[in-house]
């Protein structure tokens, strides 16, 4: 399986170079020599720097804006083998997704999205009954997440609906 990395915004200047919007924790995972998957096919970083808050790469055999433009809106992948592992209490985002939510054993919702980034907590997008709940992801309000059941259990679940 493979997991997206990285999606492609736009270009940057006339040489191939690619402006990148990152959903890697991993500082090294664009860095010169790192290699990707690109529309299935196997890529290699030939060069990045960070701009203006975003990342921008360039691709080994890639030297025109011509050669990139195609590659507008596509996602960069890597093996799911090659994710690194992660502590205790840590979990990728596309783990979490698709989850079933539970309180006290009663079954809520199904975790639908996770919105990072903006608040100083994760958000889960719970949908319940057709209808979306914001719930944060805080030790307060997550008791245990269950990968092997596929099931996350909540507390104070009604504060939020």
């Amino acid at each position: 399986m493979n997991i997206t990395v990285a999606e492609i915004l736009t270009t940057h200047g006339i040489k191939g170079n690619l402006k990148i919007k990152s959903f890697s924790d991993n500082e090294k995972r664009f860095e010169k020599g790192s290699k990707l998957f690109l529309d299935g096919n196997l890529v290699t970083i030939e060069s990045s720097f960070k701009h203006k808050g975003s990342i921008i790469i360039k691709l080994k055999d890639y030297d025109d804006i011509n050669d990139v433009e195609k590659f507008i809106g596509h996602e960069l992948t890597i093996e799911d083998k090659d994710l690194e592992k992660l502590n205790d209490g840590e979990y990728y985002l596309f783990d979490l997704v698709g989850l079933k939510v539970y309180e006290k054993n009663q079954e809520l919702g199904i975790i639908k999205d996770v919105i990072t980034g903006v608040y100083p907590n994760d958000i889960y997008v719970i949908e319940k009954d057709g209808k979306e709940v914001y719930f944060p992801a805080l030790n307060a309000t997550i008791k245990n997440v269950d990968l092997d059941n596929k099931k996350i259990e909540v507390e104070n679940f009604k504060d939020y609906e």
